[in-house]
């Protein structure tokens, strides 16, 4: 299992990048690659960072 420690800084870095995405392409929203909207990179990242977590943690219960 995760420690809460653990699984706190993946929901702050998942939330960091759903608050980049949604500034969007004016700011901190920004790629090095300028043909990939930020969004698009920064929505799957943010949801994979979110779900990782729980992923673990049900892996690690179901293999127990």
């Amino acid at each position: 299992m995760l420690s809460a420690k653990t699984t706190f800084i993946f929901y702050l870095a998942a939330v960091i990048c759903f608050v980049l995405a949604a500034l969007g392409e004016g700011g901190f929203g920004r790629v090095a690659r300028r043909s990939v909207p930020s969004r698009l990179v920064l929505l799957p990242l943010g949801l994979a960072l979110w779900l990782f977590p729980l992923m673990w943690n049900t892996g690690d219960a179901a293999f127990k």
